[in-house]
């Protein structure tokens, strides 16, 4: 990057919404990209801190086993709720009932005295930490995350449950993905992708939907690394293996329901990572029903639309869907970088064009108006 760059950024006469040149700074300056952007850690304010605390705790020290832990049927119910929350980006609530299920999950492991519910009380435990580790990631607490899936992948393991270990992989990917470690992320996903790859004609909606996750994560990675070719190789096999689970949707609560419209998700995604916002839009006009997808998955795709948008100089239209994807998902959106780059991006223009609600979109964002 040219001094005149930096210069201009540091006094205010530049602002960027490009993520590689976020990604760069802060990696020249050993900081997460979260920080360069001002991003607040923990969460909004219908939550409390003491909840991240205990969180904290549970993770680094581990939980306290329950003294009469629930049956695994009703855990199981509890698990499905939580990962509700999760994807709906209710991560305050989310946060306040997590604590109660990793300790009951504990209390099974304990308790359990058959080989089978030995193994059905490791997979929630391995499922718990899992969605413990992505709430802590959106929060901002990537390293904490990262302890968080080393539990979940040891309690996989401790299942014997080959594809739950896997999806622990993907969600560590997509972790690397937001710290900017992009070629540590392609290649976890690819190498696991490589130990589960299925034959598409006889393969579940579940090996499809992890190994399809797996790629779409490495698709990214490739892309936001420069190697514009090989993503679009990557991107392929995605779309393949949404081809070939069609209208099935998988039974694992921890994994996106993948199928043709994630996969058509991705493709934008891969276009706004190499920087062709027209291409992104393009894309977009033929990506199916969003609705398809959870809520938390359609606000985070909406405001890669509005990137393509604010770099292709349709401010208003890019303020727009930051504000649809508010109204999807509220907490989501405040806890993406992303959302603030455009925000920050759009401000610099406000002398020159008029863009109605981009003064309270960035109050709500907490993005500088200095």
């Amino acid at each position: 990057m040219s001094v005149d760059t930096i210069r201009k950024l540091e006094q205010g006469q530049r602002h960027s919404a490009r993520l590689d040149t976020l990604v760069r700074i802060a990696h020249a300056l050993d900081v997460p990209v979260a920080e360069v952007m001002g991003k607040p850690r923990g969460l909004a304010a219908a939550g409390r801190e003491s909840e991240i605390l205990e969180l904290r705790r549970l993770v680094l020290a581990g939980p306290a086993a329950e003294d009469e832990p629930p049956s695994i049927d009703v855990l199981r119910g509890r698990i499905a709720d939580l990962w509700r929350l999760y994807w709906t980006g209710r991560y305050a609530e989310l946060a306040r009932d997590l604590p109660g299920a990793l300790r009951a999950g504990a209390g099974l492991t304990r308790d359990a005295t058959t080989e089978s519910g030995r193994r059905a009380g490791w997979a929630a435990v391995a499922e718990l930490h899992q969605l413990t580790a992505s709430l802590l990631a959106h929060l901002a607490y990537e390293d904490l995350a990262h302890v968080a899936l080393v539990r979940a992948v040891t309690a996989a393991e401790h299942a014997e449950d080959r594809l739950l270990r896997a999806a622990q992989h993907a969600t560590k990917t997509w972790i690397l993905t937001r710290q900017g470690l992009w070629s540590e992320a392609e290649t976890v996903a690819v190498d696991t992708a490589a130990e589960i790859e299925p034959a598409l004609s006889k393969a579940t909606a579940e090996q499809l939907a992890v190994w399809g996750e797996l790629l779409r994560y490495a698709a990214t990675g490739l892309a936001r690394a420069g190697r514009k070719a090989e993503a679009e190789d990557m991107l392929r096999l995605v779309q393949a293996a949404a081809s070939a689970i069609g209208d099935r949707r998988p039974a694992l609560t921890g994994v996106i329901p993948f199928g043709p419209t994630i996969a058509g998700m991705a493709a934008v995604g891969i276009a706004v990572a190499t920087d062709e916002p027209r291409k992104a839009l393009a894309l977009a006009g033929q990506v199916p029903t969003i609705t398809d997808a959870p809520r938390a998955i359609q606000s985070r795709y909406l405001l890669n639309i509005a990137y393509a948008q604010a770099m292709d100089w349709q401010s208003q239209a890019a303020v727009d869907t930051i504000r649809r994807a508010e109204a999807l998902a509220p907490e989501t959106v405040a806890q993406q970088t992303i959302a603030r780059a455009v925000v920050a991006e759009l401000w610099s223009r406000r002398h020159k064009q008029r863009i109605v609600g981009l003064v309270g979109v960035a109050e709500r964002l907490g993005v500088s108006t200095g």
